[in-house]
């Protein structure tokens, strides 16, 4: 009877230790709140795109982008912070200008540095929050956009794919 009450009394420490590390693991600690994001970048259903595809309607959840190895020849401008090693991967989305000028979000699931490119330059960035102890979401930028078309750019990914969330910033 002894060893069945020590058995029930180490499970439950195992519960509430798993339940502690759940709640530490990051995922709340953003400087704004990304569950809805973390959640799309989650799903079994985001569609693929290759690199250098254009979006024409925005879609509603994430896409899975698959890069290519070395710098991508589609690249509006050179990525602000140069390429480590050419065995990394980077990607190009060109997304339709969005509805109305206002401050948008980007947000992706793996490392890398990303560059928003409008009219011929980079887009101001307003803030961004990473982290690395959430699983499945890295990082997320805010940039100010004006209403017309942009190029999302990612580089120095150790990954060949990486998702990416695009939306208006709540």
């Amino acid at each position: 009877m002894r060893s069945i009450a020590i058995l029930a009394a180490t499970a439950l420490i195992a519960v509430a230790a798993g339940r502690s590390l759940a709640a530490d693991d990051g995922c709340e600690k953003f400087a704004w709140p990304l569950a809805r994001e973390r959640a799309m970048l989650a799903a079994a259903d985001r569609p693929a795109l290759s690199s250098g595809a254009g979006i024409a309607a925005w879609p509603e959840g994430a896409v899975q982008l698959n890069l290519i190895q070395g710098p991508d020849p589609a690249f509006a401008l050179v990525p602000e912070r140069p390429m480590r090693d050419v065995r990394l991967y980077s990607g190009t989305i060109r997304y339709a200008a969005p509805a109305k000028a206002g401050i948008y979000q980007v947000t992706v699931s793996d490392d890398g540095w990303i560059d928003l490119v409008q009219d011929g330059r980079y887009a101001r960035a307003v803030g961004s929050s990473g982290r690395r102890d959430c699983p499945g979401l890295r990082k997320s930028v805010r940039v100010e956009l004006s209403a017309s078309p942009f190029v999302f750019q990612i580089s120095n990914v150790e990954a060949s794919t990486v998702s990416v969330v695009m939306g208006a910033a709540n």
